[in-house]
């Protein structure tokens, strides 16, 4: 999966407040992407409000919708962090999907581990999405 912040109303891809007198605040930011894997393609558009903490740690909270190929609409959440190294940020985080679309319902079941990196520059994020199977009956 591959996403891109966009520029917003406010002529920056993202913003960040930090309203306490240190590193910790929130963001916007929002995009768009494509997905192209083994089960899921499609076009993707997101937003992205995470938390930032005191120590630069960034916590993505976004929203995400996916319209298939095959005209089938997936929304899921992603969560977790994002931890800069450089001008790379390392992302470690879950993805939470729903699908009305028949075909896709198997989603409505499954828990997601995500890890990618961002570029900071760019503000391109590059990530792979692995379901968990469970073995239990």
């Amino acid at each position: 999966m591959a996403l891109a912040y966009r520029d917003s109303i406010f002529g920056m891809k993202f913003v960040v407040a930090k309203p306490y007198g240190g590193e910790e605040g929130i963001g916007y930011g929002e995009g768009d992407g494509t997905v192209v894997g083994e089960k899921i393609r499609g076009a993707v558009r997101w937003v992205n409000h995470p938390h930032r903490r005191n120590d630069g740690v960034m916590l993505p909270n976004a929203q995400v919708v996916i319209k298939t190929e095959d005209g089938a609409l997936l929304h899921f959440n992603l969560q977790g962090r994002t931890v800069t190294v450089g001008g790379l940020g390392r992302q470690l985080l879950s993805a939470v999907f729903e699908s009305a679309d028949e075909r896709y319902k198997w989603l409505n079941n499954t828990f997601c581990v995500v890890e990618g990196k961002i570029d900071l520059e760019k503000m391109l994020m590059n990530f792979r999405v692995f379901s968990c199977i469970s073995d239990l009956p």
